[in-house]
């Protein structure tokens, strides 16, 4: 090469380098520019999901939020109150990128007084820079964006509306972003929450739930799990494998080829069935009839009850007189002296003689006496007693009376006619008849 031509070679590869570095800068200055602006993003869609939320909030609880509010005092929402009533995740921060809180300032509309309208606005932290207010208010999905760059006014996306702050009772300052819900907003928020969801919806069981009836037009309802409610009422059959009642039935006639359980059955025609149990009452102004009658409790009848084989039940009242064409078997044993209630009850003893209730005792009837005997003894330097129950007559077998200096034995009779032992450092067997 020739010695002027190595000038132009150094100044081409300074001038190339200048270039490379040029290139470098700008295109780190636009990475960083990319980079900023998805932070944004970012903070779009938290101001638009923080948004949501104030929304859906207000259309749950509208009417207790119109009360509140008025059109120059406003009801706010904190994204607090948000979380705790499962608006947003307990995870939503408190504060965007900038350290600035959400709010949502709630007044009635000033043309109509029932309505709503609400203005989302964020407070403290840092100032967002002019480039990041326009890109974030333009990119929120809820509601109308718009930032403060005044400190007193709301403006819109693209400039597309301005509102003062005051005007929703709301402060703030400059750099600040805000989001505008409009009555219509919030109306269909209000709609949203009265619609009948088809599916469940976490934290929203009111969304499954009807306020109204709901008039079939005739059309069934098909392939349904358990119906609860207060009453039914149908104008035709109703069908069904097993039926069980924990309250009346009230029917004119009822036929039933399977099962009927009941608390309480009432009817005015007959009643019959292949088995039919009931736990309490089975009142008939007809016939009742059956392979097998069963009652848990009493059956009363007006007239008589025939049966051919075994009529069984826990009580069996007759307002006249019991007869029986066989024996009576008495089936519990009790003993003499025994308490018993009410008086005028009939038993027996476990060699079959004949009780009676007495005076709140069984006594056997009029006759050859029972001998019970019973003894007692206490070796004490005090008076003991013990109580052997009420009997026709009592006498100590060794008589009342002192064996020993400083002791005693005997038996009395109390003032309800039952009898006791009574014996001080000895022994004594009392002989009880009862007839």
């Amino acid at each position: 090469m020739k010695k002027h031509d190595r000038g132009w070679a150094t100044m081409d590869a300074g001038m190339a380098l200048v270039v490379l570095m040029v290139v470098v800068v700008f295109g780190l200055s636009k990475l960083s520019d990319w980079q900023q602006q998805k932070n944004w993003q970012i903070d779009a869609a938290r101001t638009s999901a923080y948004a949501a939320a104030a929304r859906a909030y207000v259309g749950h609880n509208y009417v207790t939020l119109l009360n509140a509010s008025t059109t120059t005092a406003p009801t706010v929402i904190t994204t607090a109150m948000l979380k705790s009533t499962g608006f947003l995740p307990s995870g939503f921060t408190e504060t965007n990128s900038q350290g600035q809180k959400m709010q949502t300032y709630l007044v009635r509309n000033g043309q109509n007084m029932e309505l709503l309208q609400g203005m989302v606005v964020s407070s403290g932290g840092s100032v967002f820079p002019a480039k990041a207010l326009r890109l974030i208010a333009r990119d929120i999905k809820t509601g109308f964006g718009g930032y403060i760059e005044d400190g007193i006014t709301i403006t819109g996306a693209l400039r597309a509306w301005k509102i003062p702050l005051s005007s929703y009772g709301a402060s703030s300052g400059n750099g600040h972003i805000a989001v505008l819900l409009s009555t219509d907003e919030l109306s269909g928020a209000q709609q949203d929450n009265d619609r009948l969801y088809r599916f469940q919806v976490n934290g929203r069981p009111d969304l499954n739930k009807m306020h109204t009836s709901i008039d079939m037009g005739g059309n069934n309802l098909n392939d349904v799990g358990n119906i609860g409610g207060q009453n039914g009422f149908f104008n035709n059959t109703v069908s069904g494998a097993n039926g069980s009642f924990t309250g009346n039935v009230n029917a004119t006639n009822g036929i039933f080829t399977s099962n009927v359980n009941a608390t309480n059955g009432i009817f005015n025609g007959t009643v019959s069935g292949a088995n039919g149990s009931f736990s309490q009452n089975l009142s008939a102004g007809g016939q009742v009839s059956g392979n097998t009658l069963w009652a848990g409790t009493d059956i009363g009848a007006g007239r008589n009850i025939s049966a051919t084989n075994q009529v069984s039940g826990a009580t069996v009242y007759a307002s006249g007189n019991l007869s029986a064409g066989g024996v009576l078997q008495l089936g519990q044993v009790n003993n003499a002296g025994w308490g018993c209630y009410p008086n005028g009850q009939v038993s027996r003893d476990a060699n079959g003689g004949i009780l009676s209730c007495r005076d709140g005792a069984w006594v056997s009837p009029a006759g050859k006496p029972r001998l019970s005997e019973y003894t007692y003894t206490n070796y004490a330097s005090s008076y003991n007693y013990s109580g052997i129950g009420v009997h026709d007559f009592c006498t100590s077998q060794y008589g009342n009376e002192n064996d020993r200096n400083d002791s005693w034995r005997g038996v009395e009779r109390l003032a309800d006619g039952s009898w006791r032992i009574t014996v001080k450092d000895g022994s004594e067997t009392a002989m009880c008849l009862d007839w």
